[in-house]
């Protein structure tokens, strides 16, 4: 399957199955990228409230990206 075979058939999904692919190809970038998962590591073992995000804070931090 080329490329523009996935790209079509991405297309064709509904929002909801877009947005799976989405999360997967994410995941794909980073699993090996050991930089990001320190990185990841260390805001999950933050136990300081004031470094934490609210969730409307979040979804506007990720809608700036």
């Amino acid at each position: 399957m080329s490329v523009e075979e996935i790209k079509h058939s991405i297309t064709a999904l509904s929002p909801t199955e877009q947005k799976e692919v989405s999360a997967f190809l994410f995941h794909l970038r980073h699993a090996a990228d050991a930089a990001y998962q320190e990185r990841i590591n260390s805001k999950l073992s933050d136990r300081d409230p004031t470094h934490w995000l609210t969730p409307e804070e979040f979804e506007r931090q990720l809608d700036q990206r």
